[in-house]
């Protein structure tokens, strides 16, 4: 009897053990994948201030010091809707790669619901936003009118630049257009009238 006292008892360390050892193994499992999934998403707005922000400043190769001359010098001008961004890095810089959904064209060899590809300068990488004198790249969801040239290049094929890095770039938000950070007066806009676009 007291064998058999023992012997159940036994049983039920042991089974206590290799239970709580699978429970603590199994809850491991769930926070290195919780841990991965959170590493890996790429920040929302409300998350920015949580990661490191670098700022690059240089000198573009076109400047434009009015709307007229964005105009005149764009193959491309529309309006889109960013499907997905996904950031990258290519010898030392990171670049955004955008999925934009056409919305309206102005100007340009396009066609209205296609979808076309915008390459930026910055982007998201191991927890740190890389800017450009100060102008954060494409989210998912955003609504721009954009100044676009065919992209030459070995970082992305088949892709569009925005004319002057950034100041071809207006958000739409709510109704009113965001100008680009460090454009001169002349591109500084708050409507699509402002833009004049036919």
């Amino acid at each position: 009897m007291k064998k058999n006292r023992q012997f159940i008892l036994s049983t039920l360390i042991v089974g206590f053990l290799f239970g709580g050892g699978y429970l603590f193994l199994d809850s491991y499992k769930i926070q290195t994948i919780r841990a991965y999934d959170q590493t890996s998403h790429k920040p929302a707005k409300s998350d920015k201030q949580t990661i490191k922000k670098v700022d690059v400043s240089g000198e573009v190769v076109e400047d434009f010091d009015s709307i007229q001359k964005l105009n005149e010098s764009a193959e491309v001008i529309a309006k889109v809707e960013i499907n997905v961004s996904e950031s990258f890095q290519y010898k030392n810089v990171v670049f955004t790669l955008s999925d934009a959904k056409v919305k309206q064209v102005y100007k340009g060899d396009v066609e209205p619901e296609n979808v076309i590809k915008i390459l930026e300068t910055g982007g998201y990488k191991d927890g740190t936003e890389y800017t450009f004198e100060g102008n954060e790249v494409f989210e998912t969801g955003e609504k721009a009118y954009v100044y676009l040239e065919k992209y030459e290049g070995p970082v992305a094929k088949d892709a569009y630049v925005i004319k002057g890095v950034y100041q071809g770039k207006f958000l739409e938000e709510e109704g009113e257009l965001l100008s680009p950070n460090g454009v001169a007066k002349g591109l500084q806009v708050n409507s699509e009238r402002q833009l004049q676009l036919n």
